[in-house]
Parts: structure tokens; C-alpha cells; sequence
């Protein structure tokens, strides 16, 4: 159950009248306000039909229609259904689609619940069957997954990671420079959101950060959904061999970075391989260039359609971590969802999910969920919004959550502090979105101040 303010069950009222109010909503929606001949909830907002062999269910929807900073407004209405639902696969299979907050957190948390790709059932997020990636832990289950995931966590423990706060302000102010030198209009994007994230994993793990554009490339491959799994497997491919040759030069001259570290102390007591070693670099290179990155753009646009509260964003300091917080659950990046497959039944709702179904977790659904906080479709900087589920829960939930929260919490202000008036250079239809890809994001974000 996820946490409440009080006790009794007349703390539950407030979330149940919400949750009601919702429920009357879809049922308006979907009996009384729709024109004869509009198409239905089902084909609209993205939303298509795929047939699989045995039933025909809606597919994933990933353009947001009403605004691009609120999750498919389909979303709701399925949410006012129930928890859980059946929907199409891109290879026409079926999974279950949990809907609400407090059912999400508990699947994350359900050890019955697989992260392996391998497994049969799992939910793949392309027509072709996923390929596992060496040395991607997020995609293994305990006890290797946490073997693993124990040889990273020393580097991002919260005092090492408070650490690296001197250097994140200044590699910050850095680029701000540079940005400030740049013509107006520019792409806040390409100068600022994408290379601040970019640059710090690089300096984590004893990397240069010259070659960036082969990362960044990549990066975009692997996230395309457009793409087959493939190209998205041969990208990742390609910058794990591109960082095997820094894995030897380590093993060579260790230094004081992470690649070094797990050298030193996995490598050569036979803990881990070279390829491995590699793989989990490869992953937090890719993530590190674009889950940083789009909160920073998505933040820097959502402050500014919200000038009251970017006013107390930049005149209390005291407010910043809890808004960047509230900016995380409002936003929450990865909109494809979670995945997992189950290796037992399981009961969610009053569906009984059986052993080898797969499912999927939209996290930023459960993040805007009106039975876990008030008024989600509203940004409230002030609110207490540390139980969102952005950074996922349980086992897997993000390893380097703590570092993503420490860059925004320096990128942000100091931006809005250098450029008092900075603001979009474009109509906010007129920024492109990749709604295609794992990550939400612009594909660039022209500013001028």
C-alpha cells in the first residue's frame, strides 16, 4: 500500500473521492459527450488495434494529445476501468497493462516478477524477440542481479556522489558559458541539457568525453522504436566493443574512476569479465546521455508554462529538492513502461495474472494516478512527491537515481539564474518531440533570453 498522510479510513476518503470523480469522468466521456461518428477512446490519441492470433486488444498509445507534457489522455480512462487490463504487443501477442499506482508498486516490488528477457512471456517492446545485452544488469533477476549490481553501488553511493557536487557546478557554470556565447536563438538541448549528463558519466567512469557523438548516436539507435531490435541490439553492441580498449587500458594503469575500480576489484579476482565489465559500462553511457538530459529540457519547458512556481523555484532555494521531485513525478521520462513477466499467478485486481504472462508498468500513468496524489495533472512544487515511482522500486529501482537528482537540482536553478529571461524561442507546438523513443524528449529546444 503505498503511504497515506494519517491513519483510518478517513484518511483514504480524499483519495477515493478522487478516484470516483475519475470513474465519472470516463463514464461521461465514454456514454454521454461523444458525437455520433467520432471514433472511441480505443482509436484515438495513437491508439491502434492489433489483431494477435487469439483476441484483438488496443495497443499502446505513445502521441500525447491533449499536451505534450501529459501522459495519453487514453490512459485515464483505462485507469478508471480498473488496475489491469489486456493490451496488443507489437508482434500482435498480448500482455496485461497495470494502470494505478498502488498496483505498479507492488508488481515492482513482487520478487514473482521476472526482468529476464529471456524468459518466455516477456513482454518485448519491438515486433522481434529482445536480445540480452552482456553485462545489462536490469535485465537479470536475483542472485545474479544483485551480485552484479553490488560491484556499482560503492560508486554511486550518496557520499561519493555528494563528492562529485563541486564539479557538477562546475562543469555546469562551464557550459553555461558557452551557451551564453552562442547565438540566439539556441538549443538549450544540444549545449546544455544533452552534454551536462554526457560529460559527468564519462568523468565517472575514466572515459573521454571526446568521442561523444558515437555514444550519442547510438544512444538514439538503441532508443528508437522505430528501429528493429537488430539495429538497437547493434548499437549497444558497438559501444560496448568501443569501450572494451578503456577496460584494457585500466587493467594496464588503473586510475581513479569506476572502470578502474571494478578492474581492480571484479576483474582480476575473477568476479567479472572484460566483456561484462564493458556491457555495464555500455549501459550507463546510454543511459547516462539520455534520461539526465530530457528531464532537464522537459523541466526547463514546464517551468516556464508555470511562471509562479518557477518564481519560487528561483527565489527559495529551500523548495528545490522537493521540486525537482514533484518535476519527476510530473514528467516521468520512460513512457513505454516497465517490463516484467510473471513466474507464478499471480492476483492483481480481480485479474488472475498467470505464470509466463507479461506485463507492463507506465510508470508516468501511476505518476499522475488521483488514488496516490492530489490533483496529479497539476504541477505543485510544495508537495511532498517522494513516493513517485520515476526512478521505479523495489530490486531494480535506478542505481544512479541519487547523481540524476543531484544534476538537477544544480542544473536547473543555476540555468534560470544565469538567464533571468530565458523562454522558448518557438511556439510550444512548434518543439518537436521524440514520442517515438524509450525516453521522452525534445529533439531540441530553442531558447533565447
Amino acid at each position: 500500500m503505498f503511504p497515506i498522510p494519517s491513519t483510518g479510513p478517513r484518511a483514504m476518503w480524499p483519495k477515493r473521492l478522487a478516484r470516483t470523480r475519475e470513474l465519472g469522468r470516463w463514464w461521461w466521456a465514454k456514454h454521454c459527450s461523444r458525437p455520433f461518428g467520432l471514433p472511441s477512446a480505443d482509436q484515438r490519441g495513437g491508439v491502434f488495434l492489433v489483431t494477435g492470433s487469439n483476441s484483438t486488444a488496443p495497443s499502446l498509445p505513445f502521441h500525447r494529445d491533449h499536451s505534450p507534457l501529459d501522459p495519453p489522455s487514453i490512459y485515464a480512462d483505462w485507469r478508471a476501468e480498473g488496475p489491469i487490463r489486456s493490451v496488443a504487443l507489437a508482434n500482435g501477442e498480448t500482455a496485461w497493462l497495470v494502470t494505478r499506482y498502488e498496483e505498479m508498486r507492488a508488481v515492482l516490488g513482487d520478487t514473482r516478477m521476472s526482468s529476464d528477457i529471456t524468459k518466455k512471456g516477456f513482454p518485448s517492446p519491438r515486433p522481434e524477440e529482445p536480445k540480452q545485452s552482456l553485462g545489462n544488469f536490469t535485465q537479470m533477476d536475483p542472485p545474479q542481479y544483485g551480485a552484479v549490481r553490488r560491484t556499482l553501488t560503492r560508486t554511486f553511493m550518496v557520499k561519493n556522489i555528494e563528492r562529485m557536487r563541486p564539479r557538477i557546478v562546475e562543469l555546469t557554470h562551464e557550459l553555461l558559458d558557452g551557451l551564453e556565447r552562442r547565438p540566439r536563438p539556441a538549443d538549450l538541448h544540444a549545449h546544455f541539457a544533452r552534454p551536462l549528463p554526457s560529460h559527468l558519466i564519462c568523468e565517472v567512469l575514466g572515459i573521454p568525453h571526446a568521442d561523444r557523438d558515437l555514444f550519442q548516436a547510438n544512444s538514439a539507435t538503441i532508443g528508437d522504436m522505430r528501429l528493429s531490435e537488430g539495429q538497437a541490439y547493434s548499437a549497444r553492441t558497438d559501444i560496448a566493443e568501443y569501450l572494451m580498449q578503456f577496460v584494457e587500458e585500466k587493467e594496464r594503469n588503473p586510475g581513479d574512476d569506476m572502470l578502474s575500480d571494478l578492474v581492480v576489484n571484479r576483474l582480476r579476482t575473477g568476479e567479472l569479465t572484460k566483456e561484462e565489465i564493458a556491457g555495464m559500462a555500455a549501459l550507463l553511457v546510454i543511459n547516462g546521455h539520455e534520461s539526465s538530459a530530457s528531464m532537464i529540457g522537459l523541466s526547463v519547458i514546464t517551468l516556464l508554462r508555470h511562471p509562479d512556481q518557477l518564481h519560487r523555484f528561483v527565489t527559495e532555494p529551500e523548495v528545490v529538492p522537493a521540486a525537482i521531485e514533484e518535476l519527476l513525478r510530473y514528467l516521468s521520462i520512460v513512457h513505454v513502461g516497465l517490463r516484467r513477466v510473471a513466474t507464478a499467478d499471480v492476483e492483481i485486481g480481480d485479474v488472475t495474472v498467470r505464470e509466463g504472462d507479461g506485463l507492463i508498468l507506465p510508470i508516468h500513468v501511476a505518476n499522475r494516478d488521483p488514488g496516490a496524489f492530489d490533483a496529479p495533472d497539476e504541477l505543485d512544487i510544495g508537495r511532498e512527491s517522494r513516493n513517485h515511482l520515476a526512478f521505479g522500486h523495489g530490486l531494480h529501482k535506478c542505481i544512479a537515481q541519487y547523481l540524476a537528482r543531484v544534476e538537477l537540482q544544480i542544473a536547473l536553478p543555476a540555468l534560470f539564474q544565469r538567464f533571468p529571461g530565458l523562454r522558448l524561442a518557438v511556439p510550444l507546438e512548434e518543439v518537436s518531440f521524440r514520442e517515438e523513443n524509450v525516453v521522452y524528449s525534445v529533439n531540441a529546444l530553442p531558447v533565447t533570453w
